[in-house]
């Protein structure tokens, strides 16, 4: 890109480029062409990890490991009484969740500012996504190629 503009401008230079022609040449290399998206466009953008579901054996054992580690809070129960949440500094969750199959991250939440339940399903469809499950109006699960479960929320969803 940087040699087509020093050519660009070079050939201006030598007179075989009007500025007029200079210009359009620089303003047609930065204009989106007409519905295409930017790399980094996506059926929505993610700002913060909400929470980590993690499934654990014992949820007393696990709790005092992430607090050792993390130096965390006491758990708070969440979302059923075998789910208990550790609260990170600045937001965040970490869920542990009792389970037959420990040792597994059963799921992660990503938080999506303006949340829209409905629309946002539809955008995830509308962009190739095929596993969209969930018919609630303040989160949803797509499923990754490889199998994890990936949540949406709000920001400010409680967990």
């Amino acid at each position: 890109m940087v040699d087509f503009i020093d050519s660009l401008v070079t050939a201006y230079e030598t007179g075989s480029l009007t500025r007029r022609q200079l210009l359009q040449a620089l303003t047609l290399m930065t204009a989106p062409v007409d519905g295409a998206q930017s790399p980094n466009a996506g059926a929505t953008k993610g700002r913060m990890l909400h929470h980590v579901n993690v499934q654990v054996a014992d949820v007393a054992r696990s709790e005092a490991f992430y607090r050792k580690l993390f130096g965390l809070p006491p758990s708070r129960v969440v979302q059923g009484p075998d789910n208990h949440g550790l609260d990170l500094p600045g937001g965040g969750l970490i869920i542990l969740q009792k389970s037959e199959n420990p040792g597994r991250i059963d799921h992660f939440c990503i938080g999506v500012d303006d949340f829209n339940a409905d629309r946002l399903r539809a955008a995830a469809k509308a962009s190739g996504i095929e596993r969209v499950q969930g018919t609630a109006g303040d989160n949803f699960f797509v499923t990754d190629p490889d199998g994890l479960r990936v949540q949406l929320s709000a920001v400010d969803w409680p967990a």
